[in-house]
């Protein structure tokens, strides 16, 4: 929770001082390769240090022995990632044209010139990746939790000390400095348990050839996916000035409750990938009963984030970003933008989930159809709506697109994972959607009667639990979040 307010102190000062100009146009472009490149191998890269080190966990029965082989996974992606930066350095100004075609002159050099300095980051994620999967593998979450407060904290201090005399750079030096510090607090963790560095190389051992196996087919999912961001960003180049800051600003907004929400993924996927690799007689129970909790946290949660987003997506922009440079303009833009991502929440987090699912069978493949269609839908949705929506037309193509991709994975994992048929998901969705249909009716009601948003959210919230609990999606026992919670192995 201290790691989402420290994100919303960023998006505040950056807001507050950068606004939808020019140069936060130009940050964002020039921050969409490395972003899409980081999530693409990054993802990959930590999906098979987890099933790297789970595979020697169920083998032994407790920590890995093998660090080399940790190591020579850990040394093939940060070879490979400081290559594809060194890369990005040097062909920035055409990589850069060709993502914002649309941008001025000015623009683009200003973009390439931050380009260039956001480079090294590539590199530092990776490595936070591969050690961020060690640590998750061995149920130690501290230090990942905190990298997004420690980045934050950098980024502002950076901004604050430095935006008078390096302007939008100083956006630049403290993510730059910020991944740094996070790559030293993460080896200093790894350290500690029990994990040993070796400058090794061994690409042909079993456990590092099956890790790279699982690792590439989700890097060609993911990176379909990424197709879409950078193709949001071309269409949003031509479009007028500041229409990149405002889904950007967007877009981080969306990101507080879907990065909690998603918490949950992460905290769980490590323990049903242990469980799918252990020899235990109840197995299938404990796999059945890990993957039900999931969902049903995920299903509670994700539905009130949600309209709770949308409903309050004005006052919320207005309250924190509306100040200095982030004028009435660019907040009725944002708004305008949140109103559509707000309805993509609930399937961004599915799809991630059952995307995790699949990975801690051993199945890549399986997310890669669906991603395929989502990434097609969203570009041809951009060329329909852009003419009449605008920049919202980004955002609804997102929501839809994103829709229809979860739609499809789902019916595919559940042709293929007997747990998922069995768990009830989809009259447990039923009647949580009830339950917010209910929630939205209390809250418009007690807005006409109290005037006040706060009291409106209030009620909302409440009318929400009691239909939760009148519809027998939570036992009243088990309403709490930390009874719910004590579900998940």
């Amino acid at each position: 929770m201290i790691s989402r307010v420290s994100g919303m102190l960023k998006i505040v000062v950056v807001a507050a001082i950068f606004g939808t100009g020019d140069s936060m146009d130009a940050f964002l472009v020039a921050m969409a390769i490395p972003a899409a490149a980081l999530i693409i191998f990054g993802e990959g890269v930590y999906v098979a240090t987890v099933k790297l080190v789970a595979r020697h966990k169920g083998e032994n029965g407790g920590a890995p022995q093998r660090w080399a082989e940790v190591s020579s996974l850990f040394n093939l992606s940060v070879a490979g990632m400081a290559a594809f930066a060194a890369f990005y350095w040097l062909c920035a100004p055409v990589i850069v044209r060709l993502v914002a075609p649309g941008f001025t002159h000015e623009k683009l050099v200003q973009a390439q010139t931050l380009a260039r300095c956001v480079s090294p980051v590539i590199i530092l994620v990776t490595i936070q990746h591969v050690l961020n999967g060690m640590l998750h593998a061995n149920d130690h979450f501290a230090i990942p939790a905190l990298k997004v407060l420690l980045s934050n904290v950098f980024v502002v201090v950076s901004i604050a000390v430095l935006h008078s005399e390096l302007g939008i750079a100083s956006y630049a030096v403290g993510s730059v400095a910020g991944e740094l510090f996070v790559c030293l607090c993460s080896y200093l963790m790894v350290r500690r348990i029990g994990a040993r560095y070796s400058f090794s190389w061994a690409g042909h051992s079993r456990g590092v050839r099956d890790s790279i196996r699982l690792g590439v087919p989700v890097m060609a999912g993911v990176g379909v996916l990424q197709v879409s961001n950078i193709t949001d960003r071309m269409f949003a180049s031509g479009l007028p000035a500041g229409s990149i800051a405002s889904l950007g600003y967007g877009m981080l907004l969306l990101t507080v409750p879907l990065s909690l929400v998603r918490t949950v993924v992460d905290v769980g996927f490590p323990s049903i990938a242990g469980i799918v690799h252990s020899r235990a007689v109840d197995r299938d129970r404990q796999l059945a009963r890990a993957i039900s909790a999931c969902v049903k946290i995920l299903v509670i949660a994700v539905v009130p984030a949600a309209l709770l987003l949308l409903l309050w997506r004005k006052p919320v922009i207005s309250l924190l970003l509306q100040r200095g440079n982030f004028g009435a303009a660019s907040a009725s833009a944002t708004a305008t933008a949140l109103l559509f991502y707000s309805l993509a929440l609930a399937p961004m987090v599915f799809r991630y989930f059952l995307t995790r699912l699949s990975q801690s069978f051993g199945d890549s493949l399986t997310p890669l159809p669906a991603n395929i269609a989502c990434t097609a839908t969203n570009i041809a949705l951009n060329f329909l709506l852009i003419p009449i929506l605008g920049h919202a037309a980004i955002a609804l193509s997102l929501a839809l697109s994103a829709s229809i991709g979860v739609g499809l994975l789902y019916i595919q994992l559940r042709n293929k994972i007997k747990v998922l048929r069995d768990c009830g998901a989809e009259m447990m969705g039923l009647k949580v959607l009830g339950a917010g249909v209910l929630m939205v009716a209390g809250y418009l009601a007690a807005e006409r009667f109290s005037h006040s948003i706060v009291a409106a959210g209030c009620a909302a919230l409440m009318v929400y639990g009691a239909g939760l609990l009148a519809a027998r999606v939570v036992d009243i026992r088990r309403f709490f979040p930390w009874r719910v919670l004590a579900e998940v192995p």
